[in-house]
């Protein structure tokens, strides 16, 4: 048997361990969003900062001899922003998303609660697909709209959990501006509630 076949059979052994020790489990997602979009080199041109909400379907990978617990979301999130233009006036840009936030959570098990409640940290990549049109002539915004999610919560008798982050936008979501070199960012705070439940 040479070093590669004795890698990968190391590595099967060590996932085989690994899936035995986990706990996939699944639940739902509810919770608010503020928008907090940030535009830049567009003169005469703004954005406005609205509030909305997001809600759907959740996967979680809880490990259970340590914090790690991996989950990825599938939701639908209303991510409320205007565009403010000097001289055509306000008008919306695209609002509706499916959102699908990949997260890596630690969650500190405190045995003074035996367990019960465990304050958590997360982070990791999110993607906004936009539906339908939506945009003003003015500005169009890009199909896909990459993040990094960053934020904090707290998990209730492994069951309930509680948690407020903030997105930040990564590259330029204008696909057509009127005004060439328009960059705009899809930042937003959230604040989210999840139901989580055995297989």
């Amino acid at each position: 048997m040479n070093r590669k076949h004795c890698l990968l059979l190391l590595m099967s052994v060590l996932l085989f361990s690994l899936c035995a020790e986990a706990q996939l489990r699944y639940g739902f997602r509810l919770g608010g969003s503020f928008a907090t979009p940030s535009l830049s080199d567009a003169p005469g041109m703004s954005v406005k900062k609205g509030s909305g909400f997001s809600g759907g379907l959740l996967l979680e990978y809880q490990m259970e001899n340590n914090g790690f617990a991996p989950d990825i979301a599938v939701l639908f999130t209303r991510y409320s922003s205007r565009l403010i233009d000097e001289v055509a006036g306000p008008a919306k840009l695209g609002r509706n998303f499916i959102e699908v936030p990949l997260h890596l959570k630690y969650k500190f098990f405190l045995s003074s609660t035996n367990n019960l409640v465990a304050p958590m940290v997360y982070t990791g990549p999110s993607l906004l697909i936009r539906l339908g049109k939506g945009n003003p002539e003015q500005m169009s915004t890009k199909s896909l709209q990459p993040g990094w999610d960053l934020g904090v919560g707290l998990d209730i008798i492994n069951f309930i959990q509680l948690s407020a982050g903030y997105r930040f936008g990564l590259g330029n979501a204008v696909s057509r501006s009127a005004v060439p070199g328009a960059c705009l960012h899809t930042n937003g705070w959230n604040i989210s509630a999840n139901i989580i439940f055995d297989f």
